[in-house]
């Protein structure tokens, strides 16, 4: 079963973003979207890709198909195809899959696959939040970066209905207050949770594909944050809090 992606940029920053956290994983290939679950080695990360059929030119998915592979060296590979050709992904194979960047050069490769079985299916945990918070991605982004000084961490909080990401150290501390294109549902309660600003820097690479992102939190509970591309793409995390020192 070949599956082509005539545009394969979205894919391939995914990808890269992806393969940042985790080192291997299983694509499971459905009727319509192809999807990742993944933990990260010391499972405090959990990512959630799906690229939905839309995406593809040729897809043709009939019945349910699962691959195993390092996502380090499809990322490798995915690097090295061109941006503006189309992508093929060649399933057919158990043991290899077959990629094809076929543009103005033709460039094909093969990689190995992992011995799947179903303890390498990762299944997403059925979390409550009380809270949503819709943001511009690009201004997430920015606070991140801004309170990068927070080594050991950021609070996520809700005050008085308002959004702070805030922390300190014995020296500086840093208050960012979301006021403006933000949209914040809860259930009225004053809220705060910590957590690891290294990985929430790995996760803000995905404002270059989506203009918003949901935030989802909980004191003394896991975040998480998706971003979304209608009929397009999804690409979530869920981030384990971190332990006050």
């Amino acid at each position: 079963m070949e599956l082509v992606i005539e545009n394969p940029t979205l894919f391939k920053k995914s990808m890269d973003i992806i393969s940042d956290l985790v080192l291997e994983g299983t694509f499971v290939f459905k009727k319509d979207y192809m999807e990742l679950v993944a933990l990260n080695s010391n499972n405090v990360v959990m990512v959630i890709f799906r690229l939905l059929a839309t995406n593809f030119e040729k897809y043709g998915i009939v019945e349910e198909k699962q691959i195993s592979l390092s996502l380090e060296h499809f990322n490798s590979v995915l690097k090295s195809c061109d941006d503006k050709a189309k992508l093929v992904l060649d399933i057919s194979n158990s043991n290899k899959l077959r990629i094809v960047s076929d543009g103005k050069t033709k460039k094909e490769f093969e990689l190995s696959l992992i011995d799947f079985n179903d303890d390498n299916l990762q299944k997403i945990p059925n979390l409550t939040f009380p809270i949503k918070i819709v943001t511009s991605s690009s201004n997430f982004t920015s606070a991140i970066n801004d309170l990068n000084f927070l080594e050991e961490g950021v609070l996520f909080k809700i005050e008085n209905n308002e959004f702070f990401i805030e922390g300190k150290t014995n020296t500086m501390a840093g208050k960012i207050n979301f006021k403006e294109n933000t949209d914040i549902k809860s259930e009225g309660k004053d809220t705060f949770c910590k957590y690891s600003i290294d990985y929430l820097k790995k996760f803000t690479r995905a404002d270059k594909l989506v203009n918003n992102v949901e935030l989802s939190f909980n004191s003394d509970y896991p975040i998480k944050i998706e971003y979304k591309l209608v009929d397009r793409l999804l690409l979530g995390f869920i981030l384990a809090p971190r332990g006050e020192d």
